[in-house]
């Protein structure tokens, strides 16, 4: 039975079976056969016509056994190295590849190997230090020796925090491709985690970019740590480059938020009254959550919105910001989504600097009650009967929470 072995990319060969197999010389006896090959042309060009060849033999006795490619130059590439085998019938599938150094100590590429006639010698050594060796040799022809390069790479900021507040939550990852190609883009930690963020796919010759929240194809967050970003890239007749790049994890993880409790008082208010608004906010994720104003406590008014709150200067202060959160009210039919917003804090929290934002953060674990009123307004005095509830904002997101504690309001005017 024919052994089968995956291709390696540090070994551009593989064991295969079931091809029409072409004699390269006489037997000579010995525990390792003549070798036989499938072709004694391949062109390894990505045409999908004669671009491999596969050499068998077979081996009768307990033996490491090893292939060297020996090119017209006489320079060699040892295709397989030495490795026990059991007695059967093995085969060596070649593409026209060798490994060849990489940029880094260590690494491999892949490159198609140059027109010209070429031998391949395989050579088995058994316990008691007999050694036979035989060989076979083919021709290359139109041969692609042209490799992919991956250039102009930027990996923008180099630390980054994807824990969802709006500051460095993404890297923004740049490359250019100089010939058509299928790539691959994974991180690796310094304990040999592997992370798929893009699998492969085909791509042409051109400039490239991508933003990489820090998870591995869209799940969790990786762990805070420094990993090296690959970009791989393979062409279709077989020449494999790839590109690392450093990149760092800092203060990422999830951001998650619920609402605990929710009252609405009084449950019947006349037109110019006040609705009280109490919300408790629990930090059930991983990370410190921000919020944005309105401060808690704010007064507001049903006909006019957060959004119409302003500086002296009248410039908007609390716009949408992404990566912050805080609480909104609804009701039935209201001109625009949670008209009225506060943000986790009282104006004691409010950051000098910047009167929309706050000092301090909702810890993990941590939470916290929210009150504030809303006046009810003449644009309320023709909806007697109405529904208010809450629910938690998240800048960019949207309301992850839903509605939460709808409550009954009569209105009397």
């Amino acid at each position: 039975m024919i052994n089968r072995r995956q291709l390696l990319r540090a070994a551009p060969v593989a064991l295969l079976g079931g091809l029409p197999i072409l004699a390269a010389g006489c037997a000579t006896g010995g525990f390792l056969s003549d070798l036989r090959v499938s072709s004694h042309l391949i062109e390894p060009n990505g045409s999908g016509l004669h671009d491999e060849i596969d050499i068998s033999y077979e081996l009768t006795r307990r033996a490491d056994v090893s292939a060297v490619l020996i090119g017209p130059d006489g320079k060699q590439h040892v295709i397989r190295p030495p490795q026990t085998r059991a007695p059967d019938v093995y085969q060596i599938r070649f593409t026209g590849t060798v490994p060849v150094p990489g940029s880094r100590p260590g690494e491999s590429w892949l490159r198609v190997v140059p027109d010209g006639t070429y031998r391949l010698v395989v050579t088995a050594r058994d316990a008691r230090g007999q050694t036979i060796s035989r060989e076979t040799s083919f021709t290359v022809r139109n041969a692609d020796t042209t490799p992919p390069q991956i250039t102009n790479v930027l990996v923008n900021p180099p630390t980054f925090s994807p824990n969802g507040d709006g500051k460095d939550d993404t890297t923004q990852v740049s490359y250019g491709l100089t010939k058509k190609a299928t790539v691959r883009v994974y991180a690796t930690s310094s304990t040999g985690g592997f992370y798929l963020i893009q699998a492969p796919k085909q791509q042409d010759a051109a400039l490239f970019s991508f933003e990489w929240d820090g998870t591995q194809s869209g799940g969790a967050v990786l762990p805070d740590g420094t990993y090296e970003l690959h970009i791989e890239a393979t062409d279709a007749a077989g020449n494999f480059t790839d590109y690392v790049a450093p990149v760092v994890i800092h203060n990422g993880g999830v951001p998650r938020a619920e609402i605990r409790d929710v009252r609405f008082t009084p449950t019947a208010v006349p037109v110019g009254g006040k609705i009280h608004v109490r919300i408790v906010v629990r930090n059930t994720g991983t990370v410190p959550l921000y919020s944005l104003g309105p401060p808690a406590g704010t007064v507001e008014q049903t006909g006019k919105p957060y959004s119409s709150i302003t500086a002296k200067d009248g410039t908007p202060l609390y716009y949408d910001r992404p990566g912050v959160w805080r609480v909104g009210v609804q009701w039935q039919n209201a001109y625009q989504p949670y008209p009225i917003r506060w943000g986790f804090f009282g104006r004691d929290a409010v950051d000098p600097q910047n009167p929309a934002l706050f000092t301090r953060s909702l810890k993990p674990g941590e939470e916290i009650t929210v009150e504030g009123d809303i006046i009810v307004d003449d644009t309320m005095k023709f909806q007697r009967n109405q529904v208010f509830w809450a629910a938690l904002e998240q800048g960019g997101v949207g309301f992850p929470s839903g509605p939460v504690g709808q409550t009954p309001i009569t209105i009397s005017y």
